[in-house]
């Protein structure tokens, strides 16, 4: 709820319902949800879930503010793909906002190419190279 009070100003808790049930919504049904931390401190977080059986979703992405720009986002999005890869995922998708220029711009450089704006969001998509055949 930091995150989303950092990039909004304000908190509305009935538009984000799933953070009081993350265990049910994001650690069941092999959806995976990351949490990263540094002396005991939530600093990150990450989820992917299924959009199909080829395609995953990577959601509730953040990086506490004063811990950008040190690689966790990277980090987080790159044990994420490969939970994916795991899960026989061939591709990824996800949203931001327009307005996140730093969330918009870790995900172009890792990869992610915009398919689609809707004027509000940013949508993503990558293409999963598959470790076999090396």
């Amino acid at each position: 709820m930091d995150g989303l009070l950092e990039r909004f100003g304000w908190i509305d808790p009935s538009l984000n319902p799933d953070l009081d049930h993350i265990e049910r919504l994001y650690c069941q049904n092999g959806n995976v949800f990351l949490a990263g931390f540094i002396n005991n401190e939530l600093v990150c977080t990450g989820a992917l879930t299924r959009k199909n059986s080829k395609i995953g979703r990577v959601q509730r992405m953040s990086v506490k503010r004063e811990c950008r720009r040190k690689g966790l986002g990277k980090r987080m999005l790159k044990e994420l793909e490969s939970f994916a890869k795991e899960m026989g995922y061939v591709g990824l998708i996800l949203e931001t906002n327009n307005d996140w220029i730093s969330a918009i711009k870790l995900y172009t450089t890792n990869g992610y190419q915009i398919y689609n704006n809707d004027g509000a969001c940013s949508h993503f998509h990558k293409t999963l190279k598959s470790e076999r055949g090396l």
